[in-house]
């Protein structure tokens, strides 16, 4: 990604990704994805950017409700990309969004020293939260949202409307 990404830089980015692996729970069969092909890629649109590089680790889902934690390395320019740890709560709203960001840790880069110390700043973000509440609505109640409802919570994310789309995903 850098001409000037070190063997160092890479060991630094490797053991933080080892934390990370060692911050995902058993049950979680989460993977790392990379797409290469990104690398090359300009955006075109403030709004799309590709991803390089990024993993999940699901710290809750009960099958209507969700709390991930998530590490994405995002190209914003040739030059530069944004690696980005977040926390991300199923949403409850009407209409339903998906998903809620409700923490963020953020980092542009352009350089491979930079992006290697991003990548830890990230990895021990998502540490930290692992090793916090796995109750969705804390951090919903935290970031201003509204809980999810013991009857939304029969029909999941979205009331009536998601339970439609819930089986329709799983038919």
């Amino acid at each position: 990604m850098f001409p000037d990404f070190s063997a160092a830089e890479a060991a630094r980015t490797r053991a933080a990704a080892g934390r990370i692996e060692t911050a995902r729970l058993p049950e979680d069969t989460g993977k790392w994805d990379w797409w290469p092909e990104h690398l090359g890629v300009d955006p075109v649109h403030k709004d799309i950017q590709p991803i390089i590089a990024g993993t999940t680790l699901t710290l809750s889902n009960s099958g209507v409700d969700w709390l991930e934690l998530a590490l994405c390395i995002v190209r914003e320019t040739r030059q530069r990309f944004t690696v980005s740890a977040t926390v991300e709560v199923a949403c409850w709203c009407d209409p339903d969004h998906n998903m809620h960001v409700v923490r963020k840790d953020e980092h542009l880069v352009g350089t491979g020293t930079a992006l290697a110390s991003a990548f830890e700043s990230a990895g021990s973000a998502l540490e930290r939260w692992a090793g916090g509440s796995h109750d969705p609505d804390a951090y919903r109640a935290a970031a201003g949202l509204e809980p999810a409802s013991p009857t939304s919570r029969a029909s999941g994310p979205g009331g009536a409307e998601a339970e439609d789309s819930v089986i329709l995903k799983l038919a």
